[in-house]
């Protein structure tokens, strides 16, 4: 019986070979991100220029399932200690006709999402992965995504840290309603005790207008409220609820475009500056949007205009100039973004090409 059972494990092993695939993906970026703000005191000027290479190699199986594991390694260029920094990916993934879901250390790209500059800075151009999970349902009138993002574990100086992301919509494209979301949790540590709450709502409408524009001309208003719900513990005074409406407008042809936000209220940011026990600014490990949303002017423009060339659909640059101003002055900011996504999907093997 025993001979048998070794046979019949022996055939069955191709035909569980068979049934799975090997699976390869690569992401490059290199970025240019030049802010000249020295008129302006609501944002400092700096410059990030760098490019990150992300290897992945996974097995996928069923009806798309599949594991990777991979790393990103960053460069930023001129500075040399430490010449290189990696972070590592572990992650299951999903992908349904309906339903997609990861789970481990995965791509940032996996979010689908419209999560505005107030939530995410154009420095997460270089944040390339999320350590959490990641759930996504899309319908015909309506999809959602929830992913929660673990930051910094707590240790005798790391405070723990995790955010929570979702965005959601229902209708049509040219008129639906939508939200984007975001929780903040900002704990202590061994040697700091307190607890700062960060909950940001943008309730809005959103309309596409794609669809009644000549070819390749692309159109989409979005309008509604930014709410922030934030909590200082270790100060005791309660929440404070600094809020504002705030207006986007993208149009695009043949590439070249000009998006205008417009952010009218409050200091959204009102603990940038908060100093802990230790006298460490909780600055941008709280806050992750563009700083201008801090500014106590009550007012806040952002326009870019900008050109973008795709190559099929694995390479896309980007060249744009951002216009600020924060109610007291102007500042640039120059942008060049070049992203290559390639995989086995895009370039089959010729196997893969006999199998479809």
């Amino acid at each position: 019986m025993r001979r048998i059972l070794l046979i019949l494990a022996a055939l069955s092993a191709p035909l569980a070979l068979n049934a799975q695939k090997l699976l390869w993906d690569v992401d490059f970026k290199f970025g240019f991100d030049n802010r000249e703000y020295m008129k302006l005191t609501t944002s400092p000027s700096n410059t990030t220029f760098g490019a990150m290479l992300a290897p992945k190699v996974g097995l996928g199986w069923g009806e798309g399932h599949s594991v990777y594991a991979g790393v990103d390694i960053y460069k930023y260029f001129g500075q040399s200690d430490p010449a290189l920094s990696f972070d590592y990916l572990l992650y299951y993934q999903f992908d349904g006709k309906y339903f997609k879901a990861n789970a481990g250390a995965f791509p940032r790209k996996r979010l689908s999402g419209h999560y505005p500059k107030a939530f995410f800075d154009e420095h997460y151009f270089f944040d390339g992965n999320i350590e959490g999970a990641l759930l996504s349902y899309t319908r015909k009138w309506w999809r959602i995504e929830g992913a929660v993002d673990w930051v910094g574990c707590m240790d005798e100086v790391t405070r723990e840290r995790f955010s929570v992301y979702s965005y959601g919509q229902a209708g049509a494209p040219w008129l639906n309603l939508s939200y984007s979301f975001m929780m903040t949790h900002y704990a202590g540590s061994g040697r700091i005790s307190g607890v700062v709450d960060n909950v940001w709502l943008y309730p809005h409408l959103s309309s596409d207008l794609s669809a009644f524009l000549p070819r390749n001309m692309y159109m989409n208003i979005r309008a509604g409220w930014l709410q922030t719900f934030q909590n200082d513990r270790v100060s005791g005074d309660g929440y404070v609820l600094p809020g504002g409406f705030q207006g986007e407008v993208s149009i695009e042809y043949w590439g070249f475009g000009i998006s205008n936000t417009v952010f009218a209220g409050d200091n959204l940011m009102p603990f940038y500056y908060t100093e802990d026990a230790l006298g460490i600014a909780y600055g941008s490990d709280l806050y992750y949007g563009d700083l201008f949303y801090s500014t106590d002017s009550g007012i806040y423009d952002r326009l870019e205009i900008s050109y973008h060339y795709d190559f099929k659909d694995f390479l896309r640059l980007k060249v744009a100039s951002v216009h600020h101003y924060d109610g007291y002055g102007w500042g640039w900011q120059q942008l060049v973004q070049l992203t290559v996504n390639l995989n086995n999907f895009q370039f089959p093997s010729r196997n893969d090409r006999h199998h479809r």
